[in-house]
């Protein structure tokens, strides 16, 4: 945002380089890696061999036939980077990413290839499988042991069987299966290392795929049962969030979750009790983090997760399940009417080693009309990594409050057992508060943290409401509890939807909101703060439906040496 750069506040955030690279942490490290090559050797995959896929489980992802023939010519589009293969055999080509390498080795990709009806198309897939089984068995595809890829690949070939196995003869039907054996082995492994965060429930489901679509035995399945239940008790809080924070997250396992149930009624058996509750508890998580648009709150990554697979797992079972509007152990709260909705984070920090997108977004908020998105949070670029993913995970980088340009948590990065860069917030403070009540007739939500208290004096509130005919309306105080508050710039950060053009008014606390999309009488709202004079700056909003990242935030910049409050609105405007 800006020349200040409020999106791109690396040099600004302090971060808590934690690499863990103690004595300790190498010799997990060690064991894990000696663990998973054991999994892969001839003797340590024995016990997951299977002779024959049983059962295909469905899937919720969209697939598009002419993504396949672009694949196949050369231009291939994964993890957000476009590599173009220029005659080059395409896994020759060197990953840009390990996100690439992961999606690449991971076979998501085989939906497209399903989705066609032409036979060429379909023989150049497993043409692509055959070749990379032989790489693999050479030691030329060393991406392919990625643990994110591994996940991937058992679920994409179980998934897509009948694609891979069509008129496959009995010597590379078997050559699958052993492959298979192998990252079930692994698999196994990796579900039981809590230190791995998410990826070890996302393990845990892969290997319940392969025990299920697969002729494995009931000991199998027993034995995938008790590393799946182990996996979500350890990753899920009760009120369905994940442990990152990241309702996307909950969409993808819950989009998991679901075919698992379709497998179990193939086997006419029973699904333990412990994955439906789980699958509600994500799917109402996600309810409560989705905007009326469909499309989720963009904190901590959410927007990375397209808005048909959101809306295709939040209406499985949608008369069953609730909306909540409050995730306290999670750190999210929401306030619903008939006129708009408000979606706040309360500051909760994710837990240790449950990193990666997780964003210093205590105290932002994101609000909507029934109708349209006003306020958001940047999001993340799908192709984000390195420092350019961190300037999106700061605190200017969300809609919330700031002193010097500082929130209320700090990014923290460190390194994970399997080589991935987790980040995460980190908070000098411990204090956090959530609060409803319900003044004339409408509910109020009071949300407060004392992450800069140690460092500026200050504790910072907030206290929304929404109002009976439609709008926002809100109270953002610096407290000076201990009477030493710093004088210090107080920042209020408003980032606007891209489809919202902001046009300044005479007056300079006010400016005018138009929708151009809308009809006349609708396409006009007001955001005022009284007595404060509001400033633009340039911003960035990636949700991947809007197709335009470029947009514009409201900023509210004042100095401060003691108790501030600054009363704003967002109201409908007739001129």
């Amino acid at each position: 945002m800006g020349d200040r750069g409020r999106v791109n506040p690396v040099q600004e955030t302090r971060e808590n380089q934690a690499p863990g690279r103690s004595l300790g942490f190498r010799a997990r490290r060690a064991l894990l890696r000696l663990r998973l090559r054991r999994a892969r050797s001839r003797f340590g995959h024995l016990g997951y061999g299977a002779s024959r896929f049983l059962y295909v489980p469905p899937h919720l992802h969209l697939a598009d036939p002419s993504m396949a023939s672009d694949f196949l010519a050369g231009q291939i589009v994964l993890a957000g980077r476009s590599v173009l293969a220029g005659g080059r055999p395409i896994l020759d080509l060197a990953a840009p990413s390990r996100a690439f390498a992961a999606a690449l080795n991971g076979f998501e990709w085989l939906r497209h290839f399903e989705a066609s009806g032409s036979t060429p198309v379909r023989e150049g897939a497993r043409r692509l499988l055959r070749q990379w089984l032989e790489r693999r068995e050479a030691g030329r595809q060393p991406d392919a042991e990625l643990p994110e890829a591994v996940i991937r690949r058992v679920i994409a070939w179980t998934t897509h069987s009948a694609l891979i196995t069509e008129n496959a003869d009995f010597a590379f039907y078997r050559r699958l299966l052993r492959h298979l054996a192998m990252d079930a082995a692994m698999l196994a492994v990796l579900a039981e290392t809590p230190e791995i965060g998410m990826l070890r429930l996302r393990a845990a489901i892969a290997l319940m795929f392969h025990a299920l679509a697969l002729n494995r035995p009931a000991a199998a399945i027993a034995q995938g049962e008790k590393l799946l239940r182990a996996a979500l008790a350890d990753s899920i809080a009760s009120d369905g969030g994940p442990r990152d924070r990241d309702a996307g997250t909950a969409i993808r396992l819950a989009a998991d979750l679901v075919p698992l149930l379709a497998l179990y009624r193939a086997r006419q058996r029973a699904a333990p009790e412990f994955i439906g509750a789980a699958l509600q508890k994500l799917i109402a998580f996600g309810r409560l983090m989705q905007h009326p648009d469909g499309a989720l709150a963009l904190f901590n990554g959410a927007g990375l997760v397209p808005r048909d697979l959101v809306s295709e797992v939040t209406r499985f079972a949608s008369s069953r399940i609730g909306r909540p509007d409050s995730a306290p152990e999670t750190g999210f709260e929401r306030l619903e009417d008939e006129n708009g909705v408000l979606i706040a984070d309360a500051g909760v920090l994710p837990a240790p080693g449950f990193g990666g997108h997780a964003g210093a977004g205590a105290l932002a908020f994101e609000y909507s009309t029934r109708t349209d998105r006003i306020i958001v949070n940047c999001g993340i670029p799908r192709a984000a990594e390195g420092p350019g993913l961190l300037s999106y995970l700061g605190g200017p980088a969300h809609s919330t409050m700031l002193l010097d340009d500082q929130a209320v948590a700090t990014i923290g990065t460190r390194e994970d057992l399997i080589g991935r860069h987790l980040h995460a917030p980190v908070s000098n403070g411990a204090g956090l508060v959530a609060e409803r009540s319900r003044i004339e007739g409408h509910d109020v939500l009071m949300i407060g943290h004392d992450g800069l208290r140690a460092a500026y004096g200050y504790v910072l509130e907030r206290r929304f409401a929404l109002l009976p005919r439609g709008g926002l309306t809100a109270l953002d105080r610096a407290l000076d509890i201990d009477q030493r508050g710093e004088t210090c710039r107080f920042t209020l950060a408003f980032h606007l939807h891209p489809r919202v053009l902001p046009v300044p008014l005479s007056r300079q606390d006010a400016v005018v909101l138009r929708l151009p999309h809308r009809e006349p009488g609708q396409d006009m709202w007001l955001f005022e703060a009284p007595g404060f004079p509001l400033h633009l700056e340039e911003s960035r909003c990636f949700e991947q439906e809007t197709g335009l990242a470029r947009t514009e935030a409201i900023i509210l910049d004042v100095p401060i040496s003691g108790t501030t409050e600054i009363r704003w609105r967002i109201v409908p405007y007739h001129g």
